[in-house]
């Protein structure tokens, strides 16, 4: 059993932009039945949390405030910058619709997306500087997120700020937290233990998020889209900013090569499945347009950044991951 929860583990990770291609397609073409399950998404996206944090312990935390700047710039990057930019894209495109303003400032104001690492791995970044600010970031954003929504939005927007922070407590802190904990009190055991039977799981959940997510918002985006061609231009610019960002700022500060490919993913990738349910629960549902839109981009975009923003240097391990 073992080794067949490796291979599939293994299996997911290659071919992950694939299930999540197929996931959103199955999503948009038979929204009217899985748009029933937005229960369950929170609890797949608590235990897909869980299984991400297992790999971190708060010692991994402690030693990169040692040597903050690179996780300072992911940070500052992301939720002061981005969604600065995100708000001129969104008043540029549509200054009279607040709520899809408020989703591309959501877009930018999300933790770092569970995927960074795994494209930090497959070229051969900075994993442990990867996995903390993703869990760093995550156990921040009921703070960070409602924050930064709250600085750039204020009350355009009805925005419920305490079910915002309730929601991502219970999907991001409190498994990030028990993940951290489990990790130090088994020193490693549990990871190493039991990531074959679980991680397949965690795979599947991330495509039944995507799944429910996609069904719950078809309807609007189809509408959203139609009358406005120019929303998918302008999340693609959003997207393709975060990643040429990370890779702009590495290079003037002239970090090294595998804290460079972590910064490109780091600030590149966003929790949009997080954001998905938060935006379809708790915002207009305009709000969630951009951030569905931005995951069709989101991993096409990192590929196309592993390929030509890292070149020959990050394609060597993708063989052999």
């Amino acid at each position: 059993m073992k080794k067949l929860g490796e291979s599939l583990n293994l299996f997911f990770g290659r071919n992950m932009i694939y299930f999540m291609l197929f996931s959103m397609l199955l999503g948009w073409l038979y929204n009217d039945y899985y748009s029933n399950f937005r229960n369950a998404v929170p609890l797949m996206f608590g235990f897909m949390t869980f299984i991400t944090a297992i790999k971190t312990s708060w010692k991994d935390l402690k030693n990169i405030f040692k040597n903050p700047l690179s996780l300072l710039c992911i940070i500052l990057l992301q939720h002061i910058l981005m969604p600065i930019f995100a708000q001129l894209l969104g008043h540029l495109g549509f200054p009279h619709n607040p709520a899809l303003v408020t989703g591309f400032i959501l877009a930018a104001a999300l933790p770092v997306g569970i995927t960074s690492v795994i494209w930090s791995g497959m070229t051969d970044g900075d994993v442990a500087l990867s996995l903390t600010s993703a869990t760093l970031d995550t156990l921040l954003s009921p703070l960070v997120v409602s924050s930064v929504l709250y600085v750039f939005i204020g009350h355009g927007v009805e925005i419920n700020y305490p079910a915002i922070m309730k929601g991502l407590l219970m999907m991001i802190v409190i498994p990030s937290m028990l993940a951290l904990t489990i990790h130090d009190l088994t020193s490693g055991g549990f990871h190493k233990r039991f990531i074959p039977y679980l991680g397949p799981f965690s795979s599947v959940c991330l495509c039944g998020v995507i799944v429910v997510n996609v069904a719950t918002a078809k309807a609007t985006a189809s509408e959203m889209v139609n009358a406005a061609p120019a929303l998918l231009a302008l999340v693609f610019i959003q997207v393709c900013a975060g990643f040429f960002l990370g890779w702009l700022i590495a290079h003037q500060l002239k970090f090294t090569d595998p804290i460079k490919k972590t910064c490109i993913f780091s600030i590149g990738i966003r929790n949009t499945s997080c954001g998905l349910v938060i935006a379809t629960g708790h915002l207009p549902i305009e709000a969630s347009i951009p951030l569905l839109i931005a995951m069709f981009f989101q991993q096409p975009v990192a590929a196309f950044s592993q390929r030509f923003l890292l070149g020959s240097d990050g394609n060597k391990n993708l063989s052999s991951w």
